[in-house]
């Protein structure tokens, strides 16, 4: 069922594109100010500058969402804090966040601040949803990775807004829970900072074989670009509340054009759709909604080729998969196709090319650069070519028979376009309906209104007196009132109480119609509901910690398999971590005679219709229910579930679940969880900042780090020998490795749901810094065993718990590891 309030939400990276996306009839843009934001690079919006866009934006019904959505650290909390109460006090309508910790401060200190929880915060399920609404979170934006289906359930089962990415790029991985961009150096993604490593070149190595896999192209991990415009009627119908628009960094054209491109395909589905109510929202806007047959033309279809593309796809929203998703040619603009090369002439320079597209002069094509000067047809020079037509254009270079050739700009819609945001004119006008009360020898009164429900009343500065020779009447007033033309507002309606025979000079009245909007335009630019007396001082430092701090030293082990299990239990290990729910009903039965403490390690995501998981628990017999120790949780559904269903077990919170700062630790403490691990992209100084308020924490010590956590399936979309089946699947048979161009190698692997990780090639190992993390107050320590066979788990264990328990020196010989993050600070 289609929403009744519909939102085209748009991407703002500066001014001018924060215009496009208004004048072209956006709902609401989002933005990021200069710190906090998970668009770093962009040019983002200083605080005078976002004071500008509230005031432009409010003034034409447009509402404005800031990015804060990054991990904050904690030497970052009161600066960031009183960032927010800055944007409070502007009238931002809602901040987007990722911080859990940051998140349930502002819902503390600032209750009506809409918060809305960010697609870094991974929401996959039905159960993300609900918790996070629980939590106070107004909107939440879905993983890319959901189908319409999906949504459409999470939205038939909650109040809470769902906001979804319609168009622009893809990430490979699942937001929030990728670290491969900070692995490779030190640019993390839940920075802001990206350094998309996803956008490089890779091989695929078959280690068995000792061979590389035939992939047809080099990008195996660059995806396409989301296009949903002709299936909008399937978007809309699945009952989002906002379609989301990806591209903070992208040009000003490139916003305008998308954002009327889906205007206009939202306004003419539900034109189509006469009998049902739906809006997108309180503005005029020129639209051609005549004798509509479907909601797309062509020529918008093409235009957004145009604009940018990196090939495009319907994406998972729409049930593509595989290969469908991704472009392995080529990591950016591709640009429309407009015909093949059928020719070169050497000594005249000219290029000839089979059109099936229109070319214009001005026009920009992908091969080398620069705009289309003169298009020749036979001896004609001439400014366009038509699609069938021959034509010939200057170039230097031979290309080959058969090149394809690509338009990457559009004179015609660039100009078009540009008009929109560079002229000083509005083109989204506010309807206001007014009331002029004349009457003799009273002060001129004029009433407006606006959609909102914002209402004005303003005096004329003389009374009005009786006419000598010509009256004024509603016709002359209404001509008055109704020039809006240099303002966002239109006159819909008019009223009038005009005595017989009265004078009013033409310009009081427009003294009192400019007065008028004038203080309307002001109302328009504060939130009315909003309480800016609560703007007062607040704590923002918990106090520090002052119980003992004495705690007990833990090793704790995750591990993935009984063989692996066995070994561990042998050793002096407290808590054992198990991922393997197949084998859970084993693993607590040998767990519990060998003396020790297992918690079920659930995995980072399930999806709503993913029941595996959650039905092995549900069937689990009372018996091993009451032996298991409790559950180690990756993402926020899980709580949502654990909660409800095994509320007596104990609960720990994983290093997936981005713990960063002290607000985030008091936040898990408050709700009853337990042992806490912080995020694995925390220095050693950050830590040592976080401990003085914060203590029996644990931190990953050991294991391979997984980097990227994908849909995509790189092993059975490109060797071509998928089978979905887990004994006849080929990544069953060999180890494969993407291999990057500097030659470093990392594994892939794939869970039952076939989801792939992709593991970093050198294994994190601080055995030799332990000391260093005690002192910083780390008292609880994580061995994450993954491929190790079980002599090497024996091995690695017993030389932590002989490190740290037994005081013994020990020598470890792992080959190709490395500290993690401990001594390398992610920007």
């Amino acid at each position: 069922m289609i929403n009744k309030n519909l939102e085209l939400l748009a991407p703002v990276g500066s001014f001018e594109a924060l215009k496009a996306a208004v004048q072209n009839g956006a709902n609401a843009v989002y933005l990021g100010g200069k710190d906090f934001s998970a668009r770093a690079s962009a040019n983002n919006f200083d605080r005078d500058e976002l004071i500008e866009a509230v005031k432009y934006c409010h003034i034409r019904g447009c509402r404005v969402f800031v990015t804060v959505n990054t991990l904050i650290k904690q030497t970052e909390i009161e600066d960031f804090i009183e960032y927010i109460k800055f944007l409070y006090s502007i009238s931002i309508d809602a901040l987007i966040l990722q911080d859990i910790g940051m998140a349930t401060r502002i819902h503390e200190i600032l209750p009506d601040f809409e918060l809305h929880a960010s697609t870094q915060m991974a929401a996959h399920s039905l159960n993300d949803v609900k918790y996070l609404e629980s939590l106070g979170f107004k909107r939440v934006v879905l993983a890319r990775e959901l189908n319409v289906g999906e949504i459409a359930q999470i939205c038939q089962a909650t109040d809470v807004d769902i906001e979804v990415f319609v168009h622009g790029a893809l990430c490979v991985s699942y937001s929030g829970q990728c670290l491969m961009s900070s692995v490779m150096g030190t640019r993390s993604g839940n920075r802001g900072r990206c350094a998309q490593p996803c956008r490089q070149k890779y091989k695929i190595y078959n280690e068995i074989e000792e061979t590389y896999v035939d992939t047809g192209g080099d990008y195996l991990l660059s995806p396409r670009d989301l296009n949903s415009i002709e299936y909008i009627g399937d978007v809309l119908e699945s009952g989002l509340m906002s379609l989301k628009i990806e591209g903070r960094m992208k040009r000003p054209e490139y916003v305008a054009t998308v954002v009327s491109s889906y205007r206009d395909a939202v306004l003419n589905y539900l034109e189509m759709q006469k009998n049902r109510t739906s809006s997108l929202g309180r503005r005029d806007i020129n639209i051609n909604a005549k004798s509509i047959r479907k909601p797309v033309s062509q020529e918008t279809i093409d235009n957004l080729y145009t604009i940018f593309n990196r090939k495009f796809t319907h994406g998972y929203l729409l049930g593509e998969v595989g290969s469908d998703i991704m472009n392995k040619q080529k990591p950016n603009n591709r640009g429309l196709y407009i015909g093949k090369v059928i020719g070169f002439n050497s000594k005249s320079k000219k290029l000839k090319i089979k059109l099936e597209k229109e070319l214009k002069k001005g026009d920009g094509l992908n091969i080398g650069g620069g705009q289309i000067g003169r298009i020749i047809r036979g001896k004609t020079i001439d400014t366009i070519g038509h699609p069938g037509q021959v034509v010939e254009i200057d170039y230097t270079q031979n290309i080959p028979k058969g090149t394809e050739i690509f338009k990457t700009s559009d004179k015609d819609l660039i100009d078009r376009v540009q008009k929109t945001y560079s002229e000083d004119k509005d083109y989204v006008k506010i309807p206001l309906t007014a009331k002029l009360y004349l009457s003799l020898g009273e002060y001129p009164c004029l009433e407006m209104s606006d959609p909102d429900k914002n209402h004005v009343r303003v005096y004329g500065e003389s009374r009005v007196e009786k006419a000598l020779k010509v009256s004024i009447d509603q016709e002359k007033a209404y001509k008055q009132l109704a020039k809006l033309g240099d303002t966002p507002y239109c006159l819909d309606k008019a009223d009038f109480e005009i005595g017989q025979g009265l004078s009013l000079p033409i310009s009081q009245l427009n003294n009192i119609r400019r007065a008028a909007i004038e203080e309307l335009s002001a109302m328009r630019v504060k939130i009315k509901e909003r309480n800016y007396l609560s703007l007062g001082e607040h704590k923002d430092r918990l106090s520090s910690h002052h119980e003992n701090k004495n705690y007990v030293e833990e090793i704790n082990v995750s591990c993935k398999n009984i063989e692996q299990l066995k070994v561990l239990l042998d050793l002096e290990v407290d808590r054992v971590y198990y991922r393997d729910i197949r084998t859970i009903k084993e693993a607590i039965k040998i767990s519990k005679e060998a003396g020790k403490k297992i918690y079920y390690y659930m995995p980072r995501i399930i999806r709503t219709n993913e029941k595996n998981i959650y039905s092995c628990l549900d069937q689990l017999e009372r018996d091993y229910l009451d032996q298991l120790d409790g559950f180690r949780l990756s993402n926020y559904g899980e709580i949502y579930y654990i909660r409800k269903n095994f509320a007596d077990k104990e609960i720990l919170v994983s290093s997936w679940l981005n713990i960063f700062n002290e607000r985030s630790i008091h936040f898990y403490r408050e709700n009853n969880m337990g042992l806490m691990c912080l995020s694995q992209e925390m220095s050693l100084n950050q830590i040592r900042n976080l401990a003085t308020s914060c203590h029996d924490l644990e931190y990953r010590v050991y294991g391979y780090t997984e980097m990227m956590l994908s849909e995509y399936c790189p092993m059975g979309v490109l060797t071509k020998a998928c089978k979905k089946n887990k004994r006849d699947a080929q990544c069953s048979k060999a180890d494969y490795y993407l291999e990057s161009s500097d030659n470093r190698r990392y594994r892939l692997s794939q869970d039952e749901n076939c989801r792939t990780t992709i593991y970093s090639d050198q294994r994190v190992s601080l055995i030799q810094d332990l000391d260093r993390l005690e002192d910083a107050g780390i008292s609880k320590f994580e061995l994450d065993f993954s491929f190790e066979d079980s002599l090497e788990t024996k091995k690695i264990a017993r030389a932590y718990i002989d490190r740290l328990k037994n005081s013994k020196e020990v020598d470890l010989d792992i080959r190709n590891y490395d500290t993690g993050h401990l001594y390398k600070e992610i920007d």
